[in-house]
């Protein structure tokens, strides 16, 4: 039971509020309480709750529970061991060496411990080359590009040596890394050959060959949640021997440490300020984030040469920010991936808005043109990214034209039931009958109004008819799929780059039918919030009727229950009461299997502090569930007075004693029926029963 005292110091020094709240949004929710989405599963009301004094968390969706240690080992994939050392080394904890480990253990490391030293160590020599002679031409690229060296350091930038081996020998001759080691980081580069290929690059007689994958590149960590060098990526710069200048940037392979779909550039840096900021922005590339950083808004990350996925939109979810900003250029594959995703952000519940750009713009050039000013006021002019599609698929079609006009407001209806706010969904029909209205000229006010009513129907009927097809459950599976990832008219040559077909195009993908086994009937279309609403009266109302079905069954008023509960809370978290309940109730007084499953567990804690996570190993699910949410709810956190103590004990004895009077007026009942002598020790246990419910008469006979 008892902790080692290096793993208690680091309980005792982490908090936990701090350490959760870098990966998730936490708001105060009363009592030392902390709620927030659950980083564990996906939801949209929270349900994961965190308290600081007692170190522990709860999700009342999935049931994960547990101490700092279970959390950092849930969230990063990490075994105990490396959960610790990651906290130790955080908070300046120094652990000492196993000694039940020979010497070929200690020198032997866990793969993920390794790649993750090589690639610290690459970046420390990375930075080293670009402070040094060699990094000039790295230095005066960042100076061209407005960087700092604050943001340099900040950053972590470095320069990858015109060199075919540069790294390589720095780390395989100085660090004791080896060829495989650095090939499985996605530091080097492996190539077999026979003899003599490829020339003078191959000694003679040579099967294998290993040299550096970047060379004479500004070089960019990528960085875990933890802010962990796991991978990098290199821009090419203008000159060299040994570069590739024709790629002009060259991220990490995948390795077992770097999964690209799951990682988003300066997440690490971001993640902290959303809440502060109100929102997160979403850049394409290194430096456009960079320069974001270095204007002010260093809530911003950028994505790593991939579409944004599910897993970038769960992890946006969990932070709650209250708007995403999209800056991307209008024409980049940054902007297709975003409108792909649209209806993932839509199931989400994302207030995402697009950051429109003038032409020849970026992020980066454009920052530098207006300032931060500039960028704010461009933030603030932001659209919703559903208008931005609307308006796009609008714009690329001949609305003179009858059948043009009716293959827009198709696509248009779709864009509209991905919305999940019914005030925004009426908006936007609107704004649709408004567009469509401007076609009219010509007319009498009059005349203008009733057009208007007639508009207004065929895009409700229009909306309906896209309810009834494939409709908007659909399109987040088919954006969700890889199949959701293929451009909208896959038979067809794509429109022109920059084209407004091809931005209708792109503002469409995702939103086609896709056939499924479910069939071709939509239900009528229910807002999430709607939904929600729902689910929960249904829960409440299934809750109550089990609970009291439970007690109906059982003979056990709710009153007892909560008793119990209460008595529960008060010996689990006030350790001076632990002794005095268990003495007064007895294991046998206890109602229910999984109350008395706590007591038994809560005897080898008398006079301590419980510690949740420990308390709950051997527990049942059902058992640790309860513990949770006893440690976390509002009786935990104050300190009882006497008497309200005493009256929950006299409940439950209360409830015993009624009982046991019920039994013997049965009893006694019987035997008259039977025309049995009542023995004198009967009435006097019957007497006793009476005085312990405190009834001068027993209950009236039936």
């Amino acid at each position: 039971m008892a902790l080692d005292s290096v793993t208690e110091e680091i309980k005792k020094r982490a908090d936990l509020v701090e350490i959760v709240g870098q990966y998730v949004a936490l708001r105060p929710a009363g009592n030392d309480r902390w709620k927030a989405c659950c980083p564990f599963h996906d939801e949209k009301t929270p349900s994961f709750y965190v308290s600081r004094d007692k170190g522990f968390y709860k999700c009342f969706g999935c049931s994960k529970s547990g101490d700092v240690f279970r959390f950092l080992m849930e969230m990063e994939n990490v075994t105990f061991p490396e959960a610790r050392k990651s906290l130790a080394s955080r908070f300046g904890i120094a652990l000492p060496e196993r000694r039940d480990m020979t010497p070929e253990q200690r020198a032997e490391q866990s793969e993920r411990e390794r790649l993750l030293k090589i690639a610290a160590s690459a970046q420390k020599f990375f930075a080293g080359q670009f402070a040094g002679n060699s990094g000039l031409v790295a230095r005066d690229y960042a100076r061209k590009r407005g960087l700092s060296r604050e943001t340099v350091e900040k950053f972590g930038l470095g320069y990858a040596p015109d060199a075919w081996e540069g790294l390589r020998s720095n780390l395989t001759r100085r660090e004791g890394f080896t060829d495989d080691e650095g090939i499985t980081a996605g530091l080097f580069i492996e190539r077999k050959s026979v003899e003599g290929e490829l020339g003078g690059m191959f000694a003679e007689g040579a099967t294998r060959r290993v040299w550096d994958r970047y060379r004479h590149r500004l070089m960019f960590p990528i960085w875990d949640e933890s802010g962990r060098v796991i991978a990098f990526g290199g821009r090419a710069l203008d000159g060299g021997q040994t570069g590739n200048p024709d790629a002009k940037y060259i991220n990490s392979p995948e390795t077992p440490l770097f999964h690209k779909s799951n990682v988003l550039f300066a997440w690490h840096l971001a993640r902290g300020e959303v809440a502060r900021r109100g929102g997160i922005l979403i850049s394409e590339g290194y430096m456009d984030a960079i320069a974001l950083h270095e204007a002010g808004f260093p809530h911003t990350v950028a994505t790593l040469g991939t579409a944004l996925t599910t897993n970038h939109v769960s992890a946006l979810r969990r932070l709650a920010p209250q708007s995403v900003w999209l800056c991307f250029d209008g024409d980049s594959a940054g902007m297709k991936a975003a409108l792909r995703t649209a209806p993932l952000f839509a199931d989400a519940g994302l207030n995402v808005r697009v950051v429109q750009f003038p032409d020849s713009h970026d992020p980066d050039t454009f920052i530098k043109a207006v300032g931060r000013e500039g960028m704010q006021e461009e933030l603030d002019r932001a659209v919703p990214l559903s208008k931005y599609r609307l308006e796009a698929v609008m714009a690329a079609r001949q609305l003179d034209d009858p059948h043009e006009r009716s293959v827009a407001l198709r696509e248009a209806a779709e864009i509209v039931n991905d919305i999940s706010d019914q005030i925004e969904r009426d908006g936007y029909v609107s704004f649709l009958v408004d567009t469509l209205l401007s076609l009219e000229r010509g007319v009498s006010y009059s005349e203008r109004e009733k057009r208007r009513v007639r508009i207004e129907g065929l895009v409700r009927s229009e909306l309906e008819a896209d309810q009834q097809r494939q409709g908007r459950q659909d399109r987040v599976r088919a954006a969700r799929s890889p199949q959701g990832q293929a451009p909208f008219q896959q038979g067809s040559a794509p429109a022109p780059a920059g084209s407004l077909q091809r931005v209708a195009d792109e503002a469409r993908i995702g939103t086609q039918s896709v056939p499924t086994e479910i069939g071709t009937v939509r239900p009528r279309y229910v807002s999430p919030r709607q939904q929600q609403k729902i689910d929960e009266q249904e829960k409440s109302a299934a809750d109550l009727r089990e609970a009291a079905s439970r007690t109906m069954s059982s003979g056990i008023s709710i009153g007892v229950v909560k008793a119990e509960r209460a008595l529960l809370a008060v010996l689990l978290t006030q350790p001076i009461w632990r002794k005095f309940i268990l003495d007064k109730l007895p294991l046998a007084k206890w109602t229910s299997e999984l109350h008395a499953e706590i007591v038994v567990a809560a005897r080898e804690w008398i006079g301590d502090d419980i510690d949740p996570a420990q308390f709950n190993d051997g527990l049942s699910n059902e058992g640790q569930g309860l513990v949770a949410e006893l440690f976390l709810g509002d009786d935990a956190a104050q300190v009882p007075e006497a008497s309200v103590v005493n009256g929950w004990v006299q409940r439950v004895e209360l409830h015993h004693a009624q009982n046991a009077e019920h039994e013997m007026l049965e009893m006694i009942t019987e035997k008259i029926r039977r025309g049995d002598p009542v023995t004198d020790e009967e009435k006097e246990q019957f007497s006793a029963s009476l005085k312990a419910t405190k009834r001068k008469t027993a209950l009236e006979k039936k």
